[in-house]
């Protein structure tokens, strides 16, 4: 399969995460005086390289300035190679805090005269996979604190958290989740953050033999979260960086044990859908879906009653990796809903 090419970011912005001055970073594309900035992101396990088409066409066709980052550790810069941050990963506290820095970065380097359009600057978050967690947890609590970074509208690709937990007038009929999709989601997750603590407290031999093991036992049962579509998508990213890039399962796993749930209540649904309306889009080409029936419910009822500018779409022929196995469809969602 061939991956979309791009031509280089006309500009990379630095930001902090975690008391590390230049932890993360943003590559910037678009018009500074652009009306819309858009901030991207991706999850495990990709760095920003994989949005990288997705944001330099999004800068061209829209009236929009576009930032793409990734997850706290994910990228591995000249500046800063992935070894050089934090060895047990980070929470999902800095990694809200990551976004925020990330947005602010983005905004920097904006140069939208509201006093001539009299319209603000509009903001929104276009996040995938992992990417999905803390990208919600920072809309939430931007919008929250009425911040003027708060997003106006937001995408989601492949994962859609749950119902924001004062959204009221949830609609009936949503269905639960399978025995089976309830071991295919475990299954995975557990594999991964077991992977990571062999990887951090003993060593990359360990961390090889049980990942091989997991994937061997995954492909034998046929438990594994994606199916052949995706196959080209899979390690992409080479070892031991692979093995870091699973701290989120990690930390998951952690925060349950520990207690520290509370960590995720933020990373939700927004809680007024017509205040900031939300597209979500999946390939319908997986093994287990990463959302919950009750997030496509709520979103076909916005679009059917006309009750925002929510929308679900679900890509046919394609998987996880949607995006870029049917770019142009998901591009042209997308544009049409940053357009309404």
């Amino acid at each position: 399969m061939v991956v979309q090419t791009s031509p280089p970011p006309r500009k990379i912005l630095t930001y902090p995460i975690s008391a590390d001055d230049n932890g993360g970073a943003v590559f910037i594309y678009g018009d500074p005086k652009a009306s819309r900035i858009a901030i991207l992101s991706a999850g495990y396990a990709d760095d920003q390289n994989i949005f990288l088409p997705f944001a330099a066409r999004l800068a061209k066709e829209t009236d929009t300035l576009v930032g793409v980052t990734c997850l706290p550790g994910y990228d591995d810069r000249d500046d800063k190679p992935w070894t050089q941050h934090k060895e047990d990963g980070y929470t999902f506290d800095e990694q809200e805090q990551a976004f925020r820095e990330a947005v602010k970065a983005l905004r920097s380097e904006s140069e939208y005269d509201k006093n001539k359009s009299g319209q603000k600057l509009e903001v929104v978050g276009i996040f995938h996979d992992w990417g999905t967690v803390g990208g919600m947890m920072w809309c939430n609590r931007a919008i929250e604190d009425d911040s003027e970074n708060a997003p106006d509208k937001i995408v989601l690709f492949d994962v859609c958290p749950g119902p924001h937990r004062h959204m009221k007038d949830l609609p009936s009929g949503a269905k639960s989740m399978t025995p089976s999709d309830i071991l295919v989601t475990m299954f995975y997750k557990i594999m991964f953050a077991i992977t990571f603590l062999c990887y951090r407290f003993v060593g990359t031999g360990l961390a090889n033999a049980v990942h091989f093991l997991g994937l061997g036992v995954s492909s034998s049962f046929k438990i594994g979260p994606l199916l052949e579509i995706d196959r080209d998508f899979e390690l992409c990213i080479p070892r031991p960086r692979l093995f870091y890039m699973m701290y989120p399962y990690y930390k998951l796993f952690k925060s349950l044990f520990t207690g520290n749930v509370k960590d995720l209540k933020d990373a939700s649904m927004p809680k007024d859908l017509k205040k900031t309306p939300l597209l979500y889009l999946y390939g319908t080409e997986t093994n287990v879906q990463f959302h919950e029936d009750i997030c496509v419910k709520i979103l076909e009822r916005e679009e059917k009653e006309g009750r925002s500018l929510s929308k679900v779409v679900a890509v046919e022929d394609a998987g996880h990796y949607f995006f870029i196995q049917k770019f142009d469809v998901c591009f042209d969602e997308v544009k049409t809903f940053l357009h309404k």
